[in-house]
């Protein structure tokens, strides 16, 4: 049999007894332990050994079984708390403390690995998750990891590269894409880590890869200064010119684009013009670069915003219309926007 055949059986043996239930499944667990696909049957046995649990026992069924009881989200505000007060080496250690929970001495994460049925991710949002279905295609069924521990390894990454040790950096960083292969921040530094090494073509391709998944605006202009600045490093100034313009309009809060072409200037010694939209096209179209938000990704915001306000979720909907505004600055979004209601009917 395969696992769907085996999981379907286990499933008809469930009575609905709970305590008859628990002893059935620990009793399959048994089974199955030595079988070529037991990875994956044991951690079907163990969604079901929750699901059938009662609600005092399933805390510790989780801890027992993942882990990763450790106050996630509790810690990832704690090391900000601790960055944000300068205290990275205090910050450093709890990252640390709680890694070494969370892997195996290999560097694997213990639980919510991969296997040949179930692929494992934390996705932020609805969007970036129906994003990841679109783009990736996945074969195997998509499980939810519980808490954002992709953030820890952003963090720790982040932290790593502060301390200029990028091999490290690199493989937390790698981690956290694992996690949720839509975390551009997390590519963004990948894409650093190429830079400050010299790997200038790593770091374009990484940018350029962001465009697709990026869904707010400083994400989206941060991938056109990071392609300016590779077109600069090429003495491409017109093309960099270009991008530091586009990126401009998607972020105005930032002065960045504005001294990248301050630096162009001092070194040509003139001021470029502003391109015109027929010459930003042309340069787009030479290098097929993506110009503007993925429709796909507008989709997707618009129809889970229409979604969300029609069932009376109105936080959520504003939540989606604001990215669709942030991306594509349409009035009707922002009339969308002003008339919902400020609470959840």
């Amino acid at each position: 049999m395969n696992y769907d055949e085996i999981m379907r059986s286990i499933t008809r043996g469930l009575t609905g007894n709970r305590d008859r239930d628990v002893k059935y499944l620990m009793e399959q667990s048994e089974a199955y332990k030595t079988h070529e696909l037991a990875r994956e049957i044991l951690r079907g046995i163990g969604r079901l050994m929750y699901e059938v649990a009662p609600p005092a026992k399933r805390g510790g069924i989780g801890r027992a079984g993942s882990n990763t009881a450790f106050g996630i989200q509790a810690a990832i505000e704690e090391v900000e708390f601790q960055m944000y007060k300068k205290n990275y080496s205090r910050a450093f250690g709890i990252l640390e403390s709680i890694i070494r929970k969370l892997e195996t001495d290999k560097g694997e994460l213990k639980m919510f690995r991969d296997d040949s049925v179930s692929e494992y991710h934390h996705f932020r949002n609805p969007l970036e998750e129906i994003l990841y279905k679109e783009l990736a295609k996945p074969k195997r069924t998509l499980r939810r990891i519980p808490e954002d521990i992709g953030q820890l390894y952003f963090i720790y990454g982040n932290l790593l590269f502060e301390l200029k040790r990028f091999d490290e950096a690199s493989v937390a960083l790698k981690k956290a894409i694992m996690i949720n292969p839509i975390n551009v921040d997390a590519i963004f530094e990948l894409a650093e880590i190429s830079k400050l090494c010299g790997s200038l073509e790593d770091y374009y391709a990484t940018s350029k890869k962001c465009l697709s998944l990026s869904y707010t605006g400083k994400s989206l202009a941060r991938c056109y200064r990071n392609i300016g600045f590779y077109f600069v490093e090429l003495k491409e100034y017109d093309v960099a010119t270009a991008l530091f313009h586009v990126s401009m309009n998607y972020d105005r809060q930032t002065t960045m684009a504005q001294s990248e072409l301050y630096y162009i200037q001092q070194l040509t010694g003139e001021t470029a013009p502003v391109p015109s939209i027929d010459e930003v096209n042309k340069v787009f179209e030479k290098y097929n670069l993506q110009l503007g938000p993925s429709n796909l990704i507008v989709s997707i915001a618009a129809t889970l915003g229409k979604d969300a306000e029609k069932r009376g979720h109105f936080g959520a909907a504003r939540f989606f219309y604001s990215i669709l505004y942030d991306l594509t600055f349409d009035d009707e979004v922002r009339e969308w926007l002003v008339n919902l209601p400020n609470e959840d009917s």
